[in-house]
């Protein structure tokens, strides 16, 4: 059975009343990665976000984790989503609708907040974001990961870990690179070696407490917005347990290619070493944890042919980081900022 645009909707609405929002509330689709997620608006209250999760992709558990973790987050005063729990208490709700059953969070709606940037401008050079909001990401991200370090690995955690495995093993977590279809022999055999060469790099990297930890692991910056009070984090859907360079390299890998970059670079980290310093460990492993990053753009590729954003990989992203491998390899100065 077809779950589309139509279905979704359908089971937003059958979500309402699980979450005390009324029945007649106006509901807008907003997008569709992965997660449906709908603006809703009641007539009598505040507008709220809700999102239809995935199938098949996380656990009942893994949800409570990562909506628990937001919670625990806010709690801290940290700028995060405000979630909205069901009538039951429980964070988020299973709704069945016409043959579908979807999970289902909500949270409040954050009004007139706009992303930082967007990763196809960004790669293409066109995105003018200023230096000054990295070095404001990157304090906020230094304070996130202080308050990380702090709460530690929560009780009956259950998320996949952006590990050495997760991000260079057999089986990634975002799939092979590798198996990016318009890659050649060649590119192949190149990346395999990158690869194994980045893993030998990682491996030496610490995951002690204060290098390794929860983390949001998809902090691109769509997933930054700003609105009239400041920065707000959203979307956790990826996050689990990994190095806290890995959210930096995040940040940055779509402006690799950007003539900005060095700029950027510096103003982020200045802004993450006034509220939590780099290690010296850290700032070696720099270039390698943003080719591991790379990495997992060509494997989430790999694994969604024809769509839309896996089709700006494969044609843009994927020469660049074939490219940038390549350099890694010869042992020469990666190329960040000169594409």
């Amino acid at each position: 059975m077809v779950f589309d645009q139509i279905a979704a909707r359908e089971t937003a609405r059958a979500a309402l009343s699980h979450f005390g929002i009324d029945d007649e509330a106006e509901i807008t689709f907003v997008k569709y990665r992965e997660n449906h997620v709908f603006r809703v608006a009641p007539a009598d209250g505040a507008a709220v976000a809700l999102r239809l999760h995935r199938p098949d992709y996380r656990s009942d558990r893994e949800i409570e984790n990562e909506l628990e973790y937001i919670c625990a987050l806010k709690e801290r005063g940290l700028p995060v989503v405000e979630i909205v729990p069901a009538t039951s208490g429980a964070l988020w709700s299973r709704v069945d609708c016409n043959g579908h059953s979807r999970r289902v969070s909500v949270q409040r709606w954050l009004e007139d907040a706009a992303p930082v940037g967007d990763v196809a401008a960004a790669f293409d050079g066109l995105d003018q974001t200023d230096a000054a909001t990295f070095a404001q990401i990157g304090r906020l991200l230094g304070t996130v990961h202080n308050d990380s370090e702090a709460l530690g690995r929560p009780a009956g955690f259950e998320r996949a870990p952006w590990d050495l495995d997760g991000l260079t093993g057999n089986q990634p977590l975002w799939g092979d690179p590798t198996q990016l279809r318009t890659l050649n022999d060649a590119e192949r055999a190149i990346l395999r070696s990158a690869v194994a060469r980045v893993r030998a790099e990682l491996a030496t990297l610490s995951v002690d407490a204060h290098h390794y930890g929860v983390i949001h692991a998809d902090l691109t910056p769509e997933n930054i917005l700003r609105d009239a009070d400041g920065l707000v984090i959203i979307d956790f859907d990826d996050f689990g347990e990994g190095w806290y360079l890995f959210d930096l390299a995040t940040i940055l890998f779509f402006y690799t290619h950007h003539p900005r970059f060095e700029e950027y670079r510096s103003a982020l980290l200045d802004g993450y070493n006034a509220v939590r310093e780099l290690t010296a460990a850290e700032l070696a492993a720099w270039d390698a944890m943003l080719l591991a990053r790379a990495f997992t753009y060509l494997g989430w590729a790999s694994d969604r042919p024809g769509d839309e954003a896996a089709d700006h990989i494969e044609t843009d992203v994927a020469p660049w980081v074939v490219h940038c491998a390549s350099v890694y390899l010869a042992g020469e100065p990666l190329p960040w900022g000169r594409p």
